[in-house]
């Protein structure tokens, strides 16, 4: 899975943050190994060092999670299209093992 928190520049209203929020949730239309994705607002962002809003995306497997990179003129499209609003960018990449079953 690949874990998004992004820091949205100071001033922008609910305009702006809607567009980086429609953004994200066209991701999956544009990387179809996606199996799903949840997104949204931090309602502590003073808490999070005002990181306003996460991104979840669930993959099959790890070919796939790297693959999301590989593709750089799409990963390019979608980030020109938010670079301006965006102060930080935390992503963290997450392989979960499946659950294995208790031998006695």
């Amino acid at each position: 899975m690949r874990l998004s928190f992004l820091k949205l520049k100071e001033g922008l209203g609910d305009g702006e943050k809607g567009e980086v929020l429609g953004v994200i949730g066209g991701i999956k239309d544009c990387f179809e190994t996606i199996d799903q994705i949840s997104f949204g607002e931090n309602f502590s962002p003073a808490r999070a060092k005002g990181f306003s809003i996460a991104s979840l995306a669930i993959l099959p497997g790890l070919s796939e999670l790297d693959g999301l990179d590989t593709n750089e003129e799409i990963v390019k499209a979608q980030k020109e299209k938010v670079r301006d609003f965006l102060e930080a960018v935390i992503v963290v990449d997450y392989v979960i093992l499946p659950p294995q079953s208790a031998s006695l």
